[in-house]
């Protein structure tokens, strides 16, 4: 049994290695610009940015998606539910900024059936002048190459979407820690580094790209937009028509302080997710963040002295490799940093088995009743809860 338990661990370290050197590797070649061309000139573009409450330093976030070096035309569309949303000032100060540049505010209601951000993205849509289309959510920061490295892979016809993971950065207080390091721990080095091998783990929302006329033949954004995880199916239905995922370059979150209800509800929206491919998904998370809890729990209840000072070796490990990954993601390491990978491993355990309860999830402050795959029974608006202090 102790020879098993070395393997298992040489096995998990190998992976963990992997996750970080791609990880680094993804993340300087996020960072290194590239040059926009001629061959961008006849390929315009319509950035979609669906927008709900103000954001932090969100101000830099809309500069940097303005501020773009693209020698094709872009045109860009807020997209907002409420006409008294603080981030519309925003917006407008944007546009006295940049008077050479093709912004436009919206503002309509959220339409029966989907999701907030959803219905921002749908009806974005409509108003799209051009073909190529990005989305990006209003907490995301991007290098001045962004569009140019988002859109070229979308001229090959067999690219489904260009889709991107999220660098989480900042914070100081626990949940806004804990938040950062979940994001960055399922997005990068989890999702990130499976899509990279060619897995289908659909994609992400943070910032995405597509073809106006794909969207309409998979059925329209709002074919997936009764779900939190509109991201996840699209995904998956993309990648089971034959078409490539392609990984673009890292966004930046910079986050500010968060209540500990953002935390939670994401690891719900995450956990209701995984119910979706349970067959596989589910036993293979579980695995990934238990593992060296069970051989501890196995060792404590054998009474091996070697293999529980083993489990503890591997718990170290742990809370090293957690250390690296914020280095990696550009994060200062603080003192409460030491137990947040241990803590979100049980964390995420916890809130995956309970998956295959119904969840109750806000999110951007309006409250879901979710099922498997984070498909939307119930919503309340009315619930207002605020995610930042």
């Amino acid at each position: 049994m102790f020879y098993i338990f070395i393997l298992i661990g040489v096995m998990f370290f190998l992976l963990w290695t992997s996750q970080l050197l791609f990880v680094k590797l993804h993340l300087l070649w996020s960072n290194k610009l590239l040059s926009t061309s001629k061959e961008d000139i006849d390929c315009p573009v319509t950035i979609i940015h669906p927008v709900k409450d103000l954001d932090y330093e969100y101000e830099k976030n809309v500069e940097s998606w303005i501020n773009q070096e693209y020698s094709g035309d872009i045109q860009h569309i807020f997209s907002f539910q409420d006409g008294k949303d603080p981030a519309i000032k925003v917006i407008k100060k944007m546009i006295d900024k940049y008077p050479q540049k093709d912004v436009e505010i919206i503002v309509n209601p959220v339409m029966d059936g989907l999701n907030g951000k959803s219905s921002n993205m749908v009806n974005g849509i409509k108003k799209a002048k051009y073909e190529m289309l990005l989305f990006g959510d209003s907490d995301t920061r991007v290098k001045s190459d962004f569009v140019v490295k988002m859109i070229r892979p979308l001229k090959d016809r067999k690219v489904g979407v260009t889709t991107c993971g999220q660098i989480n950065i900042g914070g100081s207080n626990f949940w806004t820690r804990f938040f950062t390091f979940v994001q960055n721990s399922e997005t990068d080095f989890i999702w990130a580094f499976f899509t990279k091998l060619g897995l289908d783990l659909g994609m992400t929302g943070a910032a995405f790209g597509m073809r106006k006329q794909l969207i309409i033949e998979v059925g329209g954004l709002e074919s997936y937009g009764n779900s939190l995880l509109e991201d996840l199916h699209l995904g998956n239905k993309l990648f089971k028509m034959g078409y490539k995922i392609v990984l673009g370059p890292f966004v930046e979150c910079h986050v500010g302080k968060l209540k500990k209800e953002k935390s939670i509800n994401y690891a719900k929206r995450i956990a209701t997710g995984v119910k979706a491919h349970i067959a596989i998904e589910l036993p293979a998370f579980v695995i990934m963040l238990f593992w060296y809890w069970g051989l501890f729990i196995w060792a404590m209840l054998a009474a091996d002295e070697r293999l529980i000072y083993l489990s503890f070796f591997y718990i170290c490990l742990r809370v090293i490799y957690g250390l690296m990954q914020r280095v990696v993601t550009l994060n200062k390491i603080k003192p409460i940093d030491f137990t947040i990978p241990l803590i979100f491993d049980l964390f995420g355990t916890f809130f995956l088995v309970c998956a295959f309860k119904k969840q109750n999830v806000t999110w951007r402050g309006v409250r879901y009743e979710l099922k498997k795959g984070g498909f939307i029974e119930g919503v309340d608006i009315a619930a207002d809860i605020a995610e930042e202090e």
